[in-house]
């Protein structure tokens, strides 16, 4: 079976971590109480490791389109109470495409664009931390999917 067909967790998680590194540092740039940030980007990550989605995610399938990935991270951006317009997704879906372009060019052997997913991984697992211990399960259900 070809390895194309197990690309979209690679390029979804990467692009999902991308897009929360990019969220933060905007949400803290308008001076967005803390509170809020953190529950923006908590209802994001839970979203994004929805059991479902995630179990879709994972079945060998051809990658999909750009024009359907960008609609994936339409809906994970406005999941939460923060809303974008179009372009201001259009920016965010650029800044996370060329990050993780950039990233995965670095990468040197196969093993590394999975430990550039699990750096992801693991940061969202360490922000959502002790406070929200159903979503750090569900992180964790992903992280455990990456490394079967």
């Amino acid at each position: 079976m070809s390895g194309a067909l197990y690309a979209m967790p690679i390029i979804v998680l990467n692009m999902g971590g991308e897009m929360l590194y990019v969220l933060q540092q905007r949400l803290e740039a308008q001076n967005v109480p803390m509170s809020k940030q953190e529950s923006v980007l908590q209802e994001v990550i839970r979203t994004m490791h929805f059991n479902g989605f995630i179990q879709e995610l994972f079945r060998p399938q051809p990658i999909y389109s750009m024009s359907s990935t960008r609609q994936i991270f339409d809906r994970l951006a406005h999941s939460s109470v923060m809303r974008l317009n179009e372009a201001s997704m259009d920016k965010l879906f650029d800044l996370m495409t060329m990050g993780v372009k950039s990233q995965i060019l670095r990468c040197n052997r196969p093993e590394e664009m999975l430990e550039l997913t699990l750096n992801h991984l693991n940061w969202m697992r360490a922000f959502v931390g002790e406070c929200a211990p159903s979503v750090q399960m569900m992180v964790d259900g992903t992280i455990r999917l990456v490394h079967e």
